[in-house]
């Protein structure tokens, strides 16, 4: 088998890794089908960490949708915490396709204590 083949194939933890990151569409298909058996740590702990990472993020989106007004001030506050979650959800896309396991700064250690049933 090639090395184009087996970095393709579902069996592989790093392409669970790497689909988790996309949306939480993409957390569904790799927990789903992806995430088989045998159950890798690899996988494990990119789906923890994103599944935190997914819920901060929708958290954040309905507090600005619906909690702040619509000023300059809510503009600034959005376009920060924007740039922040984009920064986190990169750095975990990155360990993830270079196949290392580090947390995400500031979500990863307690991603991996919540979800520690993942």
């Amino acid at each position: 088998m090639t090395e184009e083949a087996y970095i393709g194939s579902p069996d592989n933890p790093k392409t669970a890794g790497i689909v988790c990151y996309l949306t939480f569409i993409g957390w569904l298909i790799a927990y789903f089908a992806l995430y088989g058996d045998p159950k890798t740590a690899f996988s494990a702990y990119h789906l923890r960490q994103t599944l935190l990472l997914h819920i901060i993020t929708a958290i954040i989106n309905i507090i600005i949708r619906f909690g702040l007004p619509a000023n300059t001030l809510s503009l600034i506050i959005s376009t920060v915490t924007g740039i922040l979650l984009f920064i986190l959800w990169l750095t975990g896309v990155i360990h993830a396709a270079n196949g290392r396991m580090r947390p995400i700064p500031l979500i990863g250690i307690p991603a991996q204590k919540i979800f520690s049933g993942i």
